[in-house]
């Protein structure tokens, strides 16, 4: 249980890359502490909520996992937009998708 007496710090974070580079499996095992090896694609962007409790604050950390096909990529400015964090991912087996 979170004490209501500790100091609240937020702090948004974006998780960028392309399609099928694993952005939501990383979201969902960090939030949830789940894994499935089956997952839809993820369009727009899918909004998440982790609390941690720390020795001196409650450190809420607002996730954002955004879609990485091409038809959504004008709309990842908006979403990093105030972000504190952005976690690129990538395959380590395609370089394109490091490049991109």
């Amino acid at each position: 249980m979170y004490s209501s007496e500790k100091p609240s710090i937020s702090h948004k974070v974006v998780f960028l890359g392309e399609t099928g580079t694993g952005k939501t499996s990383i979201v969902k095992r960090y939030v949830h502490n789940s894994f499935s090896p089956y997952h839809e694609i993820s369009l727009g962007a899918a909004f998440l909520k982790k609390q941690i409790e720390l020795e001196d604050c409650l450190m809420t950390f607002l996730i954002w996992d955004t879609a990485g096909q091409e038809r959504f990529r004008a709309l990842t400015p908006s979403y990093y937009r105030g972000a504190q964090a952005a976690v690129v991912v990538y395959d380590i087996q395609s370089t394109e998708s490091f490049a991109k």
